[in-house]
């Protein structure tokens, strides 16, 4: 009985896989399948599609702008989801108090990004400030400061504040403290919500979509004006790119800084 408890477990297990990395498996193949439509019958192997990336410049145009933005987004989302996180962490009040408010620092969860991003236009239409590259990244910085903040109050939850007293106590002020304990202890906290708000920020099409221009256009908007008029292998060969480089990115993080963003 308990064997067959294992194996049912296991076999749990492998279908749950299938299920989450069977569409990222298909995309990855169909890169390679030298057909001329997406989807269709695997005809064989070729890198033609990778190698049309290549000469395609509003690809690799949008690829840089896209990570700029991520990165800018990511750096915004993860200063302020540690001031937030720190300062709920340090609250003295009630716990109702401190669940209040990380609700509240959590809304954009809950609203649809179109909404957000409409949100944000209208916001910056009534400012007359425009919206372009900028509004693109605090759009981009609200919808992931969560994830950054959820990452952050966990590390923070295992963090013993009596550090700081000892630093303080031995003569470091309250900047140096942070510069000296505080970061360093809770480096992996902050480097897996700047990683996880990198990729999701990178990959994001619906906060874009109404908020970049001609010379704001992110690699997902690319991407879906390129499916509009036809659909090939070349984008399953961009997103598998894609895959390639969020992996590539985990792994080092795992490997070197020992900082996981999966369990």
């Amino acid at each position: 009985m308990k064997m067959f408890g294992k194996l049912a477990g296991g076999l749990y297990l492998v279908l749950l896989y299938l299920f989450v990395a069977g569409p990222l498996l298909f995309v990855i193949a169909t890169s390679f399948n030298p057909a001329t439509s997406f989807p269709a019958r695997f005809e064989g192997l070729t890198l033609s599609w990778y190698a049309a990336i290549l000469q395609r410049p509003e690809f690799l145009s949008a690829a840089g702008t896209s990570a700029l933005v991520a990165a800018l987004a990511s750096t915004v989302a993860v200063l302020v989801a540690f001031l937030a996180a720190y300062a709920l962490s340090r609250r003295s009040g009630g716990a109702g108090g401190r669940g209040a408010m990380a609700t509240l620092l959590a809304s954009p969860l809950l609203v649809p990004q179109v909404v957000i991003s409409l949100a944000i236009l209208q916001l910056a239409s009534a400012w007359g400030v425009g919206t372009g590259f900028w509004g693109l990244v605090a759009a981009h910085a609200v919808y992931v400061m969560p994830f950054a903040l959820r990452l952050i109050l966990t590390g923070l939850a295992r963090f013993d504040f009596a550090v700081e007293e000892a630093s303080r106590s031995l003569g470091g002020g309250w900047l140096a403290t942070w510069r000296e304990v505080t970061l360093p202890l809770l480096r992996p906290s902050l480097v897996a919500g700047f990683t996880f708000c990198f990729i999701l920020s990178f990959v994001n099409l619906p906060l874009s979509l109404f908020l970049t221009g001609p010379d704001t256009a992110t690699l997902p908007i690319v991407m879906f004006a390129y499916i509009e008029s036809r659909i090939d292998p070349m984008i399953a060969a961009v997103a598998s790119l894609i895959v390639l480089a969020a992996g590539t990115a985990t792994i080092l993080l795992d490997r070197f800084l020992h900082v996981r963003l999966v369990d």
